[in-house]
C-alpha cells in the first residue's frame, strides 16, 4: 500500500467525502479546504500544499490509477 506520512486516515477519509468516493466530511474550513484545492492553478496549489502537505498529497493520490482505493484503504485503517 502506499505510504505518504502525511496522509492520515482522517485526510484519506475528507478527500475521498470531497470526491464522492465515500469517506465523511471534514468541518466546515476542511470542505472549503478541500474546494480551495480543486480550485487551484498549479501555482496556488504549490501555495497550499505548503500549509496543507496531507491534503495536498491525498488529492494528487486520488488522481492516480489505483489512488482512490489506496485511499480507501487508508480510510478503512481509522475504522
Amino acid at each position: 500500500m502506499h505510504s505518504d506520512p502525511h496522509i492520515t486516515p482522517e485526510i484519506a477519509a475528507h478527500v475521498l467525502f470531497h470526491l464522492g468516493r465515500g469517506g465523511w466530511p471534514g468541518s466546515t474550513f476542511v470542505q472549503k479546504l478541500l474546494a480551495a484545492f480543486e480550485a487551484a492553478d498549479a501555482p496556488n496549489r504549490l501555495q497550499l500544499a505548503a500549509g496543507f502537505a496531507g491534503y495536498a498529497a491525498a488529492f494528487e493520490l486520488a488522481k492516480s490509477t489505483d489512488g482512490v482505493v489506496v485511499l480507501q484503504a487508508h480510510a478503512a485503517a481509522d475504522q
